[in-house]
């Protein structure tokens, strides 16, 4: 079995990169929980009851993640989650798209604040993930496996 090769200066900047991103976006979402919890509900998805929930575990998930990556901590497993992540996002914008569905998707809302921009469901935010899934890809294939404080063996 051919195993890929990634330099480990990419995967460190991946890393950095995308822990910083996803801090950033579970930070803001932690910020005005209660927007997002809005976005949520517009994806008419889930029961009123959980969205609550749900918005929280989202936000704390990115958050948490983004940290682990950024610090080296089981970088593979929190690529991995995120990838995961990734795709129910895809999922849940593409049938929001597919049912006809206007709102935004929740995903960076400073943009707006801070450039004007609005990220309302659409292709872009779609491509977008597409990307992220694949800059995660590296890191989850390849990344650490451990703690960065204990010399790992194999990583």
């Amino acid at each position: 079995m051919a195993r890929i090769c990634f330099p480990s200066g990419l995967i460190t900047a991946l890393r950095l990169i995308l822990g910083m991103l996803f801090i950033l976006s579970g930070g803001e979402k932690l910020l005005d929980l209660n927007y997002f919890e809005l976005v949520i509900a517009e994806y008419q998805i889930l029961p009123s009851l959980i969205i609550p929930a749900v918005a929280l575990l989202v936000a704390l998930f990115e958050l948490l993640c983004g940290i682990m990556l950024l610090i080296d901590l089981f970088s593979r497993v929190s690529a991995s989650l995120l990838l995961c992540m990734m795709a129910i996002f895809i999922a849940a914008m593409t049938n929001s798209l597919m049912r006809g569905l206007e709102h935004e998707c929740g995903c960076f809302e400073f943009l707006s604040e801070w450039y004007g921009l609005k990220e309302e469901i659409g292709i872009g935010p779609i491509l977008r993930d597409i990307l992220f899934i694949i800059l995660l890809l590296p890191v989850a294939l390849r990344g650490s496996n451990g703690t960065p404080w204990k010399k790992s063996q194999g990583n």
